[in-house]
């Protein structure tokens, strides 16, 4: 199942959704619901079926769930509307982009989109372990073969469309040093803290016993792995990684217990949270706060400035389709 899901969040941009019929057409048909315009660019109409083609496996699990009358739940009804919408969006999204692309004449030939194509097959077909196995993927995704090659084409072309919208951004050292400066305080400083590990027990006994086995000699990481209940971090030895000294994302106890710690090495006695009895070791103690160089991260916000300038870029260019394309959608019917 959760290849499925990769392949899904690997092929369809946005949500995967699942459809849910209006009332006002309670007396239709499926082939007729099916037909349903719910949007329209420029000269171009999307269908219910088309958002239906990406909704088949959510639609299998709903089922599943709560059973062939899912639709009679009102919760599951709701999360139905809201999905639905947001697959709408991508859409049109999709669409709009795609009639970008041929006016500004930026659509591959067809054999480039074709290589484009059977290498990203290929490509799946290695993640998955072979022709059979992504072809089971693509039939749980509720897909085909040929809806899968559609949906890879046509994200080619988009990209080659966002690739031209974005081809004049650029990011300066001037523009780095500026975002640099305006955010060293919260992206480019580590506060004083600690590098802590802990062991996680239930009971204030249990604490204390593993406590005799540290100071027996027994190496810390190998306690935790066979000893802590926090499953997060026991396979890591007990590792939580550096955690700040004023940190709000931990217990306030626990992180009086980290604080109490002077040393490198130091390993505390049983501190109590409300999660149960810690035993808890802190390495490389850093008592001041320490700056990133700017030449140290500059390439890092070149590249993250950059990619966040495309995005706006494109999003307000969609905002612009939207009325240069007269899209109309019709959320009323989905």
């Amino acid at each position: 199942m959760k290849k499925v899901k990769k392949l899904l969040g690997l092929i369809i941009v946005g949500a995967v959704s699942f459809s849910v019929v209006g009332c006002n057409m309670v007396q239709k048909t499926p082939e007729a619901i099916a037909k349903t315009v719910v949007a329209k660019v420029g000269d171009q109409k999307i269908t219910l079926g088309e958002v239906d083609e990406n909704l088949q496996q959510t639609i299998s699990q709903l089922k599943q769930q709560y059973g062939d009358k899912y639709l009679d739940n009102a919760d599951a009804k709701s999360a139905l509307t809201s999905q639905r919408k947001e697959v709408l969006t991508q859409l049109v999204n999709q669409k709009m982009m795609l009639k970008k692309a041929e006016d500004m004449k930026v659509v591959p030939s067809d054999s480039d989109l074709n290589k484009a194509v059977d290498d990203q097959i290929k490509s799946y077909q290695e993640m998955y372990g072979g022709e059979d196995k992504l072809n089971d993927a693509i039939k749980s995704a509720g897909m085909t073969l040929d809806s899968l090659k559609k949906l890879i084409r046509e994200q080619a072309i988009v990209q080659k469309a966002q690739e031209a919208l974005t081809k004049d951004v650029k990011v300066t050292d001037e523009d780095a040093k500026k975002y640099y400066d305006e955010n060293k305080a919260t992206e480019f400083t580590q506060g004083a803290g600690a590098t802590v590990s802990h062991i996680l027990v239930a009971t204030e006994d249990e604490a204390k016993k593993i406590k005799q086995q540290l100071d027996g000699g027994a190496k810390f990481e190998d306690v935790a792995k066979a000893s802590s209940t926090d499953t997060g971090s026991k396979d890591n030895g007990g590792s939580l990684g550096f955690i700040p000294y004023n940190s709000t994302q931990y217990d306030t106890d626990f992180m009086a217990g980290v604080k109490a710690l002077k040393k490198d090495g130091d390993i505390s006695g049983p501190v109590k949270s409300q999660f149960g009895y810690h035993i808890i070791k802190v390495t490389g103690i850093q008592t001041q706060d320490i700056v990133k160089k700017f030449e140290d991260v500059k390439e890092d916000i070149i590249t993250n400035v950059t990619n966040q300038k495309k995005s706006d870029l494109i999003n307000s260019t969609l905002e612009q389709l939207k009325k240069d394309y007269k899209v109309t959608t019709y959320e009323d019917k989905l």
